[in-house]
């Protein structure tokens, strides 16, 4: 079973359900978070630019981009997880007092076709549960295609490399149940140089955010906080070489230009 099949029977039943039940929750569901604010402020991307998501899941960042004025579709290979994103765009723009620009289809990227083109394409979490390079390869060159010219890709996967992986990966930690390829800096960047984006950014990102998801008690679960809390505060500004932040680094945050 390939990761796109493993996905669509793990998620037939339950899994990426959002919901949205009150005006009062909208403020809510367009705080954009830490990560999507630093792909805005490092690639410049303002609304209403169009955006296009890879496995959109429950359709939570897609909420998110709409109600910010972006124009953004999602696809996913679970007919089951774009029923219920379905169902909760529907809520969301039912409760917003602005019209919302927002699709979503069900669809397998390796067949996936379409003439139009987004100022940015992205995906979280998808990309490294395929474990052969060259599936990953033509992934890439999909979003690339889905891409305008001067516009970005973006990816943030788990990162391979740091000190804890190992720990998560034999105990099956951190929901980690379908397998995943370790990425490093390095090799996310390979990959990207290789499908002809450039000014490529790379940050290792979430410092000790595995922490939490490996301990027990609530003293432990409190320390864990506490250090992503304060490691994410200080790591990012201190100017300490990229390859020792990233041995802390729960996840990387990686985009590309697609140049004219």
């Amino acid at each position: 079973m390939n990761a796109s099949q493993a996905w669509v029977e793990k998620l037939k039943k339950s899994g990426y359900k959002h919901q949205c039940s009150s005006v009062s929750s909208l403020a809510q569901i367009a705080k954009k978070g830490r990560i999507w604010q630093e792909t805005i402020r490092r690639i410049g991307i303002n609304s209403p630019a169009s955006l296009f998501e890879l496995g959109c899941g429950g359709g939570r960042y897609l909420a998110m981009l709409a109600l910010n004025n972006f124009e953004v579709h999602g696809i996913d290979i679970s007919p089951a997880v774009v029923e219920r994103c379905q169902n909760y765009l529907h809520d969301v723009e039912k409760f917003s007092p602005n019209p919302i620009k927002v699709t979503v289809e069900c669809a397998d990227i390796f067949t996936y076709n379409s003439n139009k083109q987004y100022d940015l394409t992205y995906h979280f979490g998808v990309v490294e549960h395929f474990l052969e390079s060259s599936e990953r390869i033509v992934i890439w060159q999909k979003l690339y295609q889905l891409t305008k010219p001067g516009g970005w890709m973006m990816s943030s996967v788990p990162n391979g490399s740091h000190f804890w992986r190992e720990h998560i990966r034999q105990h099956k930690l951190c929901g980690y149940d379908i397998p995943e390829i370790d990425y490093s800096v390095k090799l996310h960047e390979r990959e990207f140089l290789e499908i002809g984006l450039q000014n490529i950014i790379a940050l290792p990102w979430n410092y000790f955010g595995f922490l939490e998801g490996t301990v027990e008690g609530k003293l432990q679960k409190l320390m864990a906080k506490m250090c992503f809390l304060s490691s994410n505060a200080v790591l990012p500004i201190v100017p300490l070489p990229r390859t020792f932040k990233e041995k802390f680094a729960h996840g990387l945050l990686v985009m590309g230009q697609k140049l004219t």
